[in-house]
C-alpha cells in the first residue's frame, strides 16, 4: 500500500471514527434525557402513593448530574418541598425552594395549580432582584414652546415650528422596593433639535433657523410594573429629570425680499451658540412602557415625555458671541461683538423651553437574588386556608 493510500485511509477512519462517537455521544444524552425524565416520573408515582423516603434518592442522580432541564428542575424541587413538608423538615424544604428559584427566579404558586403548603411556603421566599439595570436606545422629537418672543424686526413676526428628530443613548438602573414598585435612575446622552420658521410682518422676510443641541440627561423616577401574564410586564413612571447641555448650534438661512420683488438670501454653516444657553435644565418625567420576558432577562419598549421646566435663554449673552471665539483671554468676561445671528441674520433667541417626546428601545437584565424574606407574607394564605378548612366543615 502506497503512502497516499495509507493517508486516505488514515483520513476516513477518523472522520467515520468521529461520526460514530459523536452519534454515540447524542445517543447517550438522549437516553439520559429520557431516563431522567422516568426519574421525574417515578418520583411523582411514589409522592403519589405516598412512599415519601425514597424520593429525594431516585432524583439525586439527575439533580447533581446536572441532566434535568429548567422545567424538570421546578417540577423536581417542588416534589421535594412537599417530600420534605410532609416529614416535618421545613428547613431542607426551605432549602430546595431556593433551589427552585435559581431555575426559574420568576416562579410564583398560586392556589389554583399548587398546594396550599407550597403557596404558603414561597411567601417566606423571594427572587426579586434589588437592582436591575438597563440599557436604551431610540429615537425623539422636541417641541419648541415660547415663553417670550423677542424680535429684532420692528413689526412682530409669526412663526412655525416644524419637528425634527434626534436620538438618545443611555443606561439606568432600577432599585426594587417590592415586587411592583421601584425608583429609577438613569444617565443618556441625548441629541435634539428644533426648526423654526419666522416670517416678518410687513415685507415677509424670512428666517429659518435649525437648532441642534446634546444633552447629558439624569432622570430620577417612580415606577410601577403590572403582570400581565410571564411573558408581559407593562409599567408607568413619573419623575424629574436634570440635564445638562453639552453643546448648542445653529443653522440660519435669512431671506431679505426686497420691494422691487428681488431677494437677498444670507446663509452659513452651523453657529456654535452654547453661550447663549443655560446650561442646566429640568424636566418632569412621564412614560409607559412594557417589557417581554426572554430566558430570564426582557426587552422593552418606552414611550417618554419631558415636560421642560426651564427656559433654555440666557437673557444677558443672547446678543452676544462666545467670547472664547473671539477672545480666548477674555476668560469671565461676556464678549462686546454682537453675534451675527443679530447681525447678518437679523435673528435673536425668543426666551422658551423645550418638551420632549422619545421612544426606546432596551434590554433589562434582572440581578435575579433568591433569598429567605424578613418578613414573610403569610396572612392572605392563612385566610385562605381557614376559609376553605370552614367550608369542608
Amino acid at each position: 500500500m502506497t503512502s497516499g493510500r495509507v493517508s486516505l485511509f488514515l483520513v476516513l477512519f477518523f472522520a467515520a471514527t468521529h461520526s460514530v462517537f459523536a452519534q454515540a455521544q447524542a445517543q447517550a444524552i438522549r437516553l439520559s434525557e429520557i431516563d431522567c425524565e422516568q426519574r421525574l416520573g417515578k418520583a411523582e408515582a411514589e409522592f403519589e402513593a405516598g412512599h415519601f423516603y425514597g424520593i429525594p434518592s431516585i432524583l439525586s442522580g439527575c439533580l447533581t448530574g446536572g441532566q434535568f432541564s429548567n422545567d424538570q428542575l421546578v417540577r423536581a424541587y417542588l416534589i421535594l418541598c412537599q417530600t420534605y413538608l410532609i416529614l416535618d423538615d421545613p428547613i431542607t424544604a426551605g432549602d430546595n425552594y431556593l433551589k427552585l428559584l435559581k431555575a426559574d427566579p420568576e416562579f410564583v404558586p398560586n392556589e389554583t395549580d399548587h398546594p396550599i403548603d407550597i403557596v404558603y411556603l414561597s411567601k417566606q421566599y423571594t427572587a426579586t432582584p434589588i437592582f436591575t439595570p438597563h440599557f436604551r436606545l431610540g429615537l425623539n422629537t422636541s417641541f419648541y414652546r415660547l415663553i417670550h418672543a423677542i424680535s429684532t424686526e420692528p413689526y412682530g413676526q409669526t412663526s412655525s415650528n416644524p419637528l425634527r428628530f434626534g436620538f438618545q443613548v443611555g443606561a439606568g438602573v432600577d432599585w426594587n422596593i417590592t415586587d411592583n414598585l421601584s425608583l429609577g435612575l438613569e444617565g443618556n446622552f441625548s441629541l435634539t433639535g428644533f426648526e423654526r420658521a419666522l416670517t416678518n410682518g410687513i415685507d415677509n422676510d424670512k428666517t429659518l433657523i435649525l437648532g441642534s443641541q446634546s444633552w447629558l440627561d439624569f432622570p430620577l423616577y417612580a415606577k410601577y410594573s403590572f403582570t400581565l401574564n410571564k411573558s408581559w410586564r407593562p409599567f408607568v413612571y413619573s419623575g424629574l429629570a436634570a440635564s445638562y447641555l453639552l453643546s448648542a448650534t445653529n443653522q440660519f438661512n435669512y431671506t431679505d425680499n426686497k420691494p422691487n420683488g428681488s431677494s437677498l438670501v444670507a446663509e452659513g454653516p452651523s453657529e456654535t451658540v452654547t453661550n447663549q444657553r443655560n446650561r442646566m435644565a429640568f424636566s418632569w418625567v412621564m412614560g409607559i412602557g412594557t417589557r417581554y420576558k426572554i430566558g430570564k432577562n426582557y426587552i422593552y419598549a418606552d414611550l417618554r415625555y419631558m415636560a421642560g421646566l426651564t427656559n433654555l435663554a440666557d437673557q444677558s449673552t443672547i446678543y452676544y458671541q462666545d467670547e472664547f471665539a473671539v477672545n480666548p483671554a477674555q476668560v469671565g468676561n461676556r464678549s462686546a461683538y454682537l453675534s451675527t445671528n443679530v447681525t447678518r441674520y437679523h435673528y435673536v433667541s425668543d426666551l422658551f423651553r423645550m418638551d420632549n417626546l422619545s421612544l426606546s428601545f432596551g434590554f433589562v437584565k434582572p440581578l435575579y437574588d433568591p433569598r429567605k424574606v424578613k418578613k414573610a407574607r403569610t396572612k392572605g394564605v392563612a385566610r385562605s386556608i381557614r376559609k376553605k378548612g370552614g367550608e369542608s366543615k
